[in-house]
């Protein structure tokens, strides 16, 4: 996210980081990127970067259970994993009073990227090497397996909560309004798709989920990470590869599933945002140019 939750208790946070992973902190400072949590970075008493996560909107047991995924994945031998780190229980989450859910990473020193970059070719061939690794992984006990449901789905097709307070409340309902049937359509090819996926269950592998060149960091080192793992799941392949190999999917159906999962998934989440009570800051702005960008401009 682009701006700090309003009120944030940096000081909950820091004794988070000292009682869960005995990170005593001398500096932390919020870094916004990404979208759908927020971010810090961290400096110890000891020099150590660190990156940390709070997800305000988590369900902490399936969180877990992502994080669980990743780190084990890690530890099986796969180096790209940028997994979250373990507390010294095992677990990967300390949840603040609020509910409010705490990962912690090892910052990574190399070269970023934004969503809608293009990766070098040498990057391309790593991730692609990757996800070939992953896909090929034993799934770890545990591993979240996809549902192939869009989340907040019923706040579209049935009533949901009220309309806002807030700046975009009224002009992202007559949005929606307006292109009701088109939204319809694309719910309605999305659950034609389903079926057939679902059927080819035991071909099923560990993805990711979002392997776009955001969640893409090349460390000074050499090599690859994938950061960003709360969407891990056992899921076809094409989960990855529509998104960061389309030529090798070798299931159009899934891989069109999925383009259409992202699109919906977005429109809901972002649709959501804007329909509870918010203020006008840079993540509500970003959350109204984009579900405009889906709706007028098209998928």
């Amino acid at each position: 996210m682009f701006a700090e939750p309003p009120g944030f208790d940096r000081a909950a946070l820091t004794r988070a980081l000292r009682d869960g992973w005995g990170i005593a902190v001398a500096a932390l400072e919020y870094a916004p990127v990404g979208f759908g949590a927020h971010h810090y970075r961290a400096r110890d008493t000891g020099g150590a970067d660190w990156f940390v996560t709070v997800d305000l909107d988590a369900d902490p047991v399936a969180l877990e259970r992502a994080f669980g995924t990743a780190a084990a994945l890690r530890e099986a031998g796969l180096e790209f994993v940028a997994a979250p780190r373990r507390r010294p229980d095992g677990r990967c989450l300390t949840v603040l009073a609020g509910g409010s859910a705490v990962s912690v990473a090892e910052a990574i020193d190399g070269a970023s990227h934004d969503f809608g970059d293009e990766l070098p070719a040498p990057a391309r061939r790593r991730l692609r090497d990757a996800l070939d690794r992953m896909h090929a992984a034993p799934v770890p006990p545990g591993a979240p397996v996809d549902p192939l449901t869009v989340p907040r789905r019923d706040e579209l097709t049935r009533a949901g909560p009220p309309w806002g307070p807030g700046p975009y409340a009224d002009r992202a309902r007559d949005l929606l309004l307006a292109h009701r049937d088109r939204i319809d359509a694309l719910f309605a090819r999305y659950d034609a798709l389903v079926p057939a996926v679902r059927a080819r269950r035991d071909t099923w592998v560990v993805t990711h989920g979002e392997p776009h060149p955001g969640n893409v960091m090349l460390p000074a080192g050499g090599g690859i990470r994938l950061i960003d793992w709360d969407t891990v799941a056992v899921a076809p392949r094409e989960r990855d590869l529509w998104m960061a190999d389309p030529d090798r999917t070798a299931d159009p159906g899934a891989a069109e599933l999925y383009r259409l999962r992202w699109a919906l998934t977005d429109i809901c989440a972002f649709a959501h945002d804007l329909r509870v009570p918010h203020r006008d800051d840079e993540n509500t702005a970003l959350a109204w140019r984009a579900l405009g960008g889906y709706l007028i401009s098209g998928l």
